[in-house]
């Protein structure tokens, strides 16, 4: 990815994006992408973000920089370790049961911001040990929705 102000050149194996950004707010982004404009919404950290965009949410990282601090080539770069919101939001529906096994990409919990629902779903597979939300809860970016275990500890951490 080619970076310029607020110009960006996006480049996958199979497609190239033009994208201009306008930042409407901390969270807050409006792009063009291609010329169709859509707005997205951003956490994380420097190295690793969750975008939003029309409802699904994105897992973003700077490959290099995770490599480097991680000292490792990085099989498993970009994936998230925790699910927590992507924005301010509120819970819809909890999907899962203390004691229920999970299967990484399963729904754990439904929330809604900005009239969007999105579905939060399992990073790795795992068993639910503890549900520290309920439906209706106000909830913020870093909020840890669902305590997970996993039975290998060197493949996932303990929470999400």
């Amino acid at each position: 990815m080619a970076q310029d102000d607020d110009q960006l050149t996006i480049t996958t194996s199979e497609k190239r994006w033009a994208v201009a950004s306008r930042r409407i707010d901390r969270h807050h982004l409006n792009l063009s992408v291609d010329g169709i404009n859509v707005n997205a919404f951003v956490c994380g950290n420097a190295d690793t973000k969750q975008v939003l965009i029309n409802g699904v949410a994105y897992h973003v990282a700077d490959a290099d920089a995770q490599a480097l601090a991680t000292g490792t080539s990085g099989t498993d770069r970009g994936e998230p370790r925790e699910v927590t919101p992507p924005m301010p939001s509120v819970v819809v529906k909890v999907l899962v049961a203390a004691g229920q096994d999970v299967q990484k990409g399963d729904g754990l919990v439904v929330v809604s911001a900005m009239k969007m629902e999105t579905t939060l779903t399992a990073p790795f597979d795992a068993r639910v040990v503890r549900i520290n939300v309920d439906e209706g809860e106000k909830v913020m970016p870093g909020d840890i929705l669902v305590d997970l275990e996993t039975e290998d500890p060197i493949e996932a951490p303990r929470t999400a």
